[in-house]
């Protein structure tokens, strides 16, 4: 499979130094486990950084015996909750706990996906066929991978493997395809911010 839209260099670059949040570095690895150009793409930016870091002198690592406010970086990443395997999940996934489907509108169904430590609130979003979801933008990131089916909306068409990457600069009124209906993982940060009569009827009720 290869995707038609893929990370910002920029977003790429981040999660091949381990800069980014887990719960959006998780979506992102979903994505790259679809998408063999961006796996070549980050394995480049590994590259670089590699070369980069050939160039520094090196300086003597300080343990935490010598200082106990030292930071073991192996201990950085929290720990996962262990489940039984799921075929149908990316492969990055099956570490994670992840929750039972709960409806969340008429035809879209979400679970959540537990990512200890992580700032980025990271849940499945499921959406039967033909669905229109309501114009929204956000205040902070909505970073989301297609697992199955698509949608489309004013950026453009979005299927399995592509990566949508929107920020608070960023309107969409998401329709989904009519026939595959569509399955995805999202990491959002900030709040989903509902325009219109109906976007704003709808904000009390639902809670991403």
């Amino acid at each position: 499979m290869s995707a038609v839209h893929r990370p910002s260099d920029e977003t790429l670059a981040a999660f091949a130094a381990g800069q980014l949040d887990e719960g959006l570095a998780l979506v992102v690895a979903c994505h790259i486990e679809a998408d063999p150009e961006s796996r070549q793409r980050v394995r480049e930016f590994e590259s670089m950084q590699g070369a980069l870091l050939d160039t520094v002198e090196p300086v003597a690592m300080v343990t935490e015996l010598q200082d106990p406010g030292a930071h073991d970086l192996t201990d950085a990443r929290p720990a996962r909750i262990d489940v039984p395997p799921d075929t149908a999940m990316p492969r990055v996934l099956r570490p994670y706990g992840l929750g039972p489907w709960r409806p969340i509108g008429i035809r879209v169904a979400m679970r959540r996906v537990a990512v200890p430590g992580a700032a980025a609130r990271v849940f499945m979003l499921r959406a039967g066929p033909g669905i229109a979801l309501p114009h929204h933008r956000h205040s902070g990131f909505e970073w989301s991978t297609i697992l199955s089916g698509a949608y489309e909306h004013e950026y453009g068409r979005y299927a399995a493997g592509d990566f949508d990457e929107a920020d608070a600069e960023h309107e969409h009124s998401p329709r989904v395809d009519p026939i595959e209906g569509c399955t995805c993982i999202v990491a959002l940060t900030g709040n989903v911010l509902f325009q219109g009569w109906l976007g704003r009827l709808l904000q009390p009720l639902v809670r991403l």
